[in-house]
């Protein structure tokens, strides 16, 4: 899963690390849908365009963090379309 959004991330990385260092990048399949400043924006967006499709939020940087979200893992939380701002 997500396997084609890293493979995008990972290899436009050194790009992202030039311009926009510290942001945060939407990617669903291999494009580039936003950057943007704060976390909870890209994924209200991605929710938005994408309901619930997977897609790829990660901040742009050399080493990546890795992520938990309990509120996903224990499906509490949920993206639905019909719902978007």
């Amino acid at each position: 899963m997500l396997e084609r959004e890293i493979h995008y991330y990972e290899d436009h990385l050194k790009e992202l690390l030039s311009k926009s260092p510290g942001k945060f990048v939407l990617v669903k399949g291999e494009k580039l849908f936003g950057v943007f400043d704060v976390q909870e924006e890209a994924l209200a967006a991605g929710a938005h365009l994408f309901g619930l499709d997977s897609f790829l939020v990660r901040r742009v940087e050399k080493e990546v963090a890795p992520v938990y979200v309990p509120a996903l893992t224990l499906g509490l939380l949920r993206a639905d379309p019909k719902h978007s701002v």
